[in-house]
Formats: structure tokens, sequence, C-alpha cells
């Protein structure tokens, strides 16, 4: 009964109201769109569709809806279904099925007057078709009250006891736990109570300063039961710097009432954004396309009636981004935004001179502790920085740190005093600069067994020995001992057992060397095939797609020359795995243009400045070339010397 009075509905309204047709050429493909009325007041709703129909079978990409001035979305959704009728032919009468695709748009006017809804763009098997604009006469409100239809809510029973209420309060207790609030400063609630579901964001903040962390969630409310869902686009989020806290690959739904509607609610994604300059940036919408079996429909509560598609989005929302202040503004700031603490420390109090140890700085705190950089260190002229290195981390509770490894060496003995360093940072809730110490850090240089210890231990033994007023000399040699010839000791088979060992080392040395020339041969080849395959991303245009290359080939290179594949690996640990002369001559090259194509493939296009320029980028992908094809021939060169 449910499809005849669609159907009867369908043919009545066509009958009435004008439409816009258009057919293909040649085929059986029709594109249509209509309204169920072309006269409302303001405060009323009405139905377009828009529908898609052959005796064929065609593949129907949603609509392009046209810039609605004068009117608002409040709903979408989408039905799909397959006739079979009977025509004539020059065959004769034949039973020929015909498939209907309908998307049906709920709108109501922000104004009164007669508004055009422009023609809704339709790509059918490929091809592009546009529907006819369709006028409306917009008057004043009724005196009655809105006359237009409305989607009717589904009938609920009271709800007496919430069975999710323990798996609620679970809920509520890992929101906290991950650091997410509790009353957030900006949510978006549904226009239209009668949604099949929404996309609700939730901010923490909608004003902050130049680099202040903002915590975004994204959420899916829904009155039924979600039967598929199909992310159809993630936040591009221009103009901020983007730290993932969840995106969550199976949805966990919990329940919440929200104007006295029960929603069922699932966490879609949380970010840490952080804007990268000042002015206005806009968190652009999260679009979900998903089948909803309603409570309203045939088992439906159980997830097992029809299910009706529909695409929704959260909302756009403009975030005023306030410049960092000048005043106060200390010389050694570096751009930090936060609340850190900061603390140097070493692992022992002496160390021998001229052995190397590690000095560690590790900022914390909530922020983004990864945009930090290694202040000024005004070490003492007698240590010795030997090399840097750095990790960092973003936790989901928001919180973050960067920890610097500096590799430092004592070349002189005596007491040495790695001086306090000074920090300074714009702290976003007090408003203002603020500036932090390490403590100075004492440490003892022993005497090390270099050179110069070897000698006094030398002396030191010299002068425990006594002293002989001449010289002892052997006893003359009058008889020969046999026992003390090497070949009779020894024997013949013990010389043949000896001669084998060595030939078997000398096979086994020359296989290996053999095995690794092959191994560079293949590893060159595959270096050519990889950078010729960047140069034709590099002159199509696209250079996120060749920066990702580049960080691959890095990874797939260094890999293979350790032994460990590399694909799973961080770029330093594969260093650390390559052969010393390698981590020693090219160790400082491959990290920083790690670090160089890791930010052209990843970071927001507005943080890359002059990298993505086409001359910069082919001069930075030759430096890659270079480095790893000598990288080859330094592992190479160890295993013919080795």
């Amino acid at each position: 009964m449910e499809k005849i009075g669609k159907a009867f509905r369908f043919v009545i309204l066509s009958s009435l109201f004008p439409t816009a047709l258009l057919w293909a050429s040649g085929q059986t493909l029709r594109v249509q769109s209509q309204v169920d009325r072309n006269e409302i007041a303001m405060g009323e709703t009405f139905e377009l569709s828009v529908t898609v129909s052959s005796n064929e079978e065609v593949e129907v990409q949603e609509p392009r809806v046209p810039n609605l001035d004068g009117f608002d979305l409040l709903n979408s959704g989408q039905s799909q279904q397959t006739a079979n009728q009977l025509v004539q032919t020059p065959q004769g009468m034949e039973f020929q099925s015909r498939t209907t695709t309908e998307f049906v748009y709920v709108l109501t006017p922000t104004r009164t007057g007669r508004l055009n809804i422009p023609a809704f763009e339709v790509v059918a098997n490929g091809q592009r078709y546009l529907t006819k604009p369709i006028v409306i006469t917009v008057g004043e409100p009724q005196a009655g009250g809105p006359r237009g239809r409305r989607l009717q809510p589904p009938t609920q029973n009271p709800i007496q006891e919430d069975p999710l209420a323990e798996a609620d309060e679970m809920f509520n207790q890992l929101l906290q736990r991950r650091g997410m609030m509790p009353d957030p400063a900006y949510r978006n609630l549904p226009k239209n109570p009668n949604e099949a579901f929404f996309i609700q964001l939730e901010l923490d903040k909608t004003e902050v300063f130049e680099g202040e962390q903002i915590v975004a969630h994204w959420y899916i409310y829904t009155r039924g039961n979600i039967v598929a869902l199909d992310r159809l686009k993630f936040p591009e989020l221009k103009g901020f710097w983007k730290e993932i806290i969840e995106e969550v690959p199976a949805l966990n739904f919990v329940q919440e009432v929200l104007n006295g509607i029960p929603y069922r609610k699932a966490l879609l994604a949380s970010h840490a954004l952080f804007p990268i300059k000042p002015g206005t940036s806009v968190i652009d919408e999260y679009k979900v396309k998903a089948s909803v079996a309603l409570p309203t429909s045939p088992f439906g509560s159980f997830g097992m009636g029809r299910a009706y598609s529909y695409t929704r989005a959260s909302e756009r929302v403009k975030i005023k981004v306030n410049p960092l202040p000048l005043e106060g503004k200390p010389q050694d700031f570096s751009g930090a935004v936060g609340q850190y603490e900061v603390r140097a420390t070493v692992d022992q109090s002496s160390y021998p001179v001229n052995q190397p140890f590690s000095l560690k700085i590790r900022f914390e705190g909530s922020g983004n502790a990864k945009m930090i950089e290694l202040p000024a260190l005004n070490l003492p002229s007698t240590l010795e920085v030997y090399d840097t290195k750095s990790e960092s981390k973003f936790f989901k509770n928001g919180r973050s740190y960067k920890e610097f490894e500096v590799l430092v060496i004592p070349r002189a003995e005596g007491e040495l005093v790695i001086p306090a360093l000074s920090f300074s940072m714009f702290d976003p809730v007090q408003k203002k600069y603020v500036s932090q110490k390490t403590e100075a850090i004492k440490v003892t240089v022993t005497p090390g067994l270099g050179v110069a210890g070897e000698s006094q231990r030398v002396k030191t033994e010299n002068s425990t020995k006594p002293v002989t007023s001449a010289p002892v000399l052997p006893d003359l040699m009058l008889t020969y001992d046999s026992r003390k010839n090497l070949f009779d000791r020894i024997g013949w088979l013990g010389w043949v057992s000896v001669y084998v060992v060595i030939l078997l080392g000398l096979l086994i040395k020359a296989r290996r060397e053999l095995f690794q020339t092959a191994q560079g041969r293949n590893l060159k080849k595959e270096l050519a095939l990889r950078m010729k395959h960047i140069q034709k991303l590099v002159a199509k245009g696209d250079w996120r797609k060749a920066a990702t290359e580049v960080t691959n080939t890095l990874y797939s290179v260094l890999g293979a020359l350790g032994g460990s594949g590399g694909a799973h690996r961080e770029l330093r640990k594969l260093l650390e795995e390559a052969p010393p002369s390698l981590r020693r001559e090219l160790g400082k090259e491959v990290l920083e243009m790690g670090d160089v194509f890791q930010s052209l493939a990843f970071a927001p296009e507005e943080m890359l400045g002059s990298l993505k320029e086409p001359l910069v980028l082919k001069e930075n992908i030759k430096k890659v070339e270079v480095i790893l094809r000598k990288a080859i021939e330094l592992s190479e060169q160890r295993e013919e010397s080795s």
C-alpha cells in the first residue's frame, strides 16, 4: 500500500505542477526535478525531488545542490525502486523493468517574494545533466499557523528506565580521561528534530590566540539504527596544524536525550587543532552518508526494517584567531604557545674525558610541543656538541612532549658546569609571556684511558719495577729440543684442518661480497625506477604524492641497507641500524630531507612556504637521490673492506 500511495502521489503531482525534464538523446534515461507546491507561506516547508529513471542499469551520483539563496535545507534523503510495466514495442507488448532513483530535499524559505531554485546537476553514467530551474512564490505567514507538511516524529514509548545509564556514565568518564570538555563552548544542535541522524561538532573554544590549542569532536546522533555508513568528506582544516586524538574504526553507541528526544550517539573523530596564522579560520564540514532503519518502520527498532539513505554534514564554524601580543615579547621567544614545563638532565654526575654523554632537554605540557625549537644552550667551550636528535608525541589527553637529546663530548678534565637553559612561551590562559629556567648541571670530568692516561699508567708501572745494575742475558742453548718444533707439535692432520678452515672462510667472504654487490645493483636499479616515477608526478604538479613517494623511497632504501625492511620503522631507528660510516657521513642530511618531505606530504599547505615550489622541490628531490646513491656505495665499500 505504501508503494501504491507513493506512486499515486507522484502521478498527481506530476500532472499538477511543472517539471523540468531532460531526455538523453537516443537513450531511455530521464532526469527530472519537481516540487510538491509552488506557493507557500513563510514558516512552511515543501519537498523538492530529483529523480533519475531508466529501463537500463545506470550509475547515478548524488546531485550537486546549487546555491539555495532564500532557502534553508532542512533534510534530505534517497530511495530507489524498480517497477515492471507492460509497454508497446515493435515486437509487440512486452514487460520492461524501470529503475527510479529519487533524491528528496526538504526546504523552507527564509524570505518572502518570488524565489528561484537553480538547476541541480546530476551525473549519470559519467554524463552531466542539468534540471530546469523552479520558481517558488513565498507569501506572508498564515494566521492559522503553518500549513506545510512536516516530518512527524516517531511514536516513542515513555522511557521508564535507561538500560544504558551505566554505559553512559562510563562514556562520560572516558571523555573526562581523554581531556574532552564537559561543557563545550560550541555545539551545533539539529535544526529539525525529525531528522533521522545528524552530525554534531563540539569545540572547547571559538576564539583563540595564534598557535593555541582547540579540541574538536565530531559525533553522529541517530534516532534509528545505522545499517551502513560512508565518510564522504573529512574536514580539510585549512589554516590549522592538526593532531589526531582519535579517529574511531567502528562506532560505539550510547544513549543521550536532546530536547526531550532520545538519540543514539557515537564518536566519529577527535582532533587537536592549532591555528597557524591570525585572522579568521574555518573548521569545515564533516560529511557522512548513512543508511538508517528508523524505528517507525517494521522491525526498524531491531535494525531489520527498510533502510533509507541520507547525507548529512556538520556545520562550518568560524574561529577568531588573535595575533600574539608584541608587548612583553621576550627576545628568546621561538613561537611556543601553551603551558609547558622544561627540565634538563644527564644520566650521571661524572664522565671520563673524551667520552660522549647525553644531555636531555624535555618540554612537556598542554599545547603543540612538536613545534618547539631547541633554545640556545650556551655550553662551555670545553664541551663539544657532537650530535642532536629529538622525539615528540601528542597524547590523547591534549598534552604533548618534545625531548631533545644532545650528544656532547668533554675535552678537559675537572669540574664542568652546564648553565641553566632559559625558555619563553606564551601562556594563553594568563594571556601573557612567561619564562622558565632549568637548573644548572654540575659534571665531574675524570681522567680517561686515552694517550695521556695510558702514558701515566705505564710511567707508574715502570716506577715500581726494581732497578738492576746490568742486563741479565739468557743462557746459551747448547742442545736441540724437538718438542719445540711447531710442525711436529701440530702434525700434518692439524695443518690440513687449518688450511680447510681458511679456505671455507674465503669462500664465505667471496659469496657474501657477490651477494652484496648484486644487492647494491638491485637497489640502484630500484632507486632509478622510483626516481623516474617521482619526476613524472612532479611534472603533473602532484607535489603531495611526489613527496609521499620520496619519503617511501628513503625508508625503503635505508631499511634494505640495514636489513630491517623499513616501512614500519622510524627514520632515526633505521639510521641506527645502518652502517656506522653511513650514519657518520649522511645521517644529518638523511634526517633533514626526511623532515622536508614528510612535511610536504602531511603538513598543512599554508606552512610549507617555498618547499612546494617546482624549482625548490626538484632540487630537494635531486639531493635525496644523491644521498641514497652515496648510501648504497658506502654500504658496498663497507662489505668490501670487512
